[in-house]
């Protein structure tokens, strides 16, 4: 079934990188329209529609997501960027980002 309204983040993408919808409770403002994902294999890692202000991304760009020492923290990432990494590129960016 196609999404009603596909995002930034179409369900090609979502299917080919087992993105899934989460449903966990997290410290930023959602979009009524924008979705969260729960990254695969990496615990506490989300690909979000919008950004922690509830800023919907532009188009063909997504939010990376995830807890550092002061909480919710994030970064930009391209839709092409997050298709075309690894699971270890992934974790190296959130690790190379810890410290907020």
């Amino acid at each position: 079934m196609k999404d009603i309204v596909e995002g930034n983040i179409n369900s090609k993408t979502r299917r080919d990188l087992g993105l899934r919808l989460s449903d966990k409770k997290l410290n930023a403002v959602i979009s009524p329209n924008a979705k969260v994902f729960e990254y695969p294999n990496l615990d506490n890692v989300f690909i979000m529609e919008n950004d922690l202000y509830g800023n919907i991304m532009p188009e063909n760009s997504c939010f990376l997501a995830f807890y550092g020492h002061h909480g919710l923290i994030g970064k930009h990432l391209s839709v092409e960027t997050l298709r075309n990494s690894t699971v270890a590129d992934i974790k190296n960016m959130v690790e190379c980002n810890m410290e907020g």
